[in-house]
């Protein structure tokens, strides 16, 4: 099973098909063992990804009592060049 998946979503018969893709919504502590997965080096911790959740620098969606976050926003904001520290 794949786990980018791409379905088409038609919202009525005269419409063109729109691809969409569905983000990977992980909780904190799901995230933080994907990004563990990826770079097993890594010194994020999963307090981390929670202040930047706390501190609204990605986006998020509280469901009952979990946070959710797109691990692929997570990812692009942690790993891009422009919020790295170049030494």
């Amino acid at each position: 099973m794949k786990n980018n998946i791409n379905t088409n979503i038609n919202t009525d018969t005269n419409s063109k098909v729109i691809p969409f893709k569905v983000p990977r919504m992980r909780t904190i502590n799901k995230a933080y063992e994907e990004i563990k997965k990826l770079d097993s080096g890594t010194d994020i911790k999963p307090s981390t990804i929670r202040r930047m959740v706390n501190n609204n620098e990605i986006p998020h969606k509280t469901v009952g009592n979990r946070i959710l976050i797109n691990l692929d926003t997570l990812i692009q904001k942690l790993y891009t060049t422009d919020n790295m520290c170049v030494l």
